[in-house]
């Protein structure tokens, strides 16, 4: 039993001293998950107005109809300066409704109904628009080329009431 205990002090020893070293062969570092591809949001392309439809029956303030949708790039381009005129006499508007193929809104100036006013006829077939911009009670009708969209019963009246 003696002489086992001699040998065990050296081979104790010879373990603790190959712990000490690296191992043999180095641990394959773990392969890090690859990251989540993060969903980029689609671009809104300019032509895709069939997206529009979706924003029937909502006001437009709260789907940005007017700010970033896909008419945005034309209503731009139609009004020029006038953008701006739109959006001030739609601060109080309807919501986007639809007349057969024509989704339309209306509004008007904060407190100045009657005198600075709006209505926007789209159709998104046609990729075509209609504003019709009151400001001092004086309409101005913009329109793409080769709109000729039907007025709804509601912007009609509108008008009538306007030139009354």
């Amino acid at each position: 039993m003696r002489r086992l205990e001699h040998l065990a002090l050296p081979l104790v020893a010879v373990l603790a001293l190959a712990a000490c070293g690296k191992p043999a062969t180095p641990e394959e570092p773990a392969s890090a998950p690859a990251p989540a591809a993060s969903p980029e949001p689609a671009p809104v392309a300019a032509a895709d107005w069939s997206s529009l439809d979706a924003l029937a029956d909502k006001y437009p303030s709260d789907t940005k109809l007017l700010e970033a949708s896909a008419v945005t790039p034309t209503l731009e381009a139609l009004l020029g300066a006038k953008f701006e005129t739109l959006k001030t006499n739609m601060q109080t508007q309807s919501p986007l409704q639809r007349d057969g193929g024509v989704l339309y809104t209306s509004g008007n100036k904060q407190h100045e109904g009657g005198t600075n006013m709006a209505y926007l006829l789209i159709d998104p077939k046609a990729k075509a628009v209609e504003v019709g911009l009151w400001e001092g009670g004086k309409l101005t009708v913009y329109k793409t080329d080769g709109a000729a969209l039907a007025k709804p019963k509601d912007v009609q009246t509108m008008i009538d009431n306007a030139a009354a």
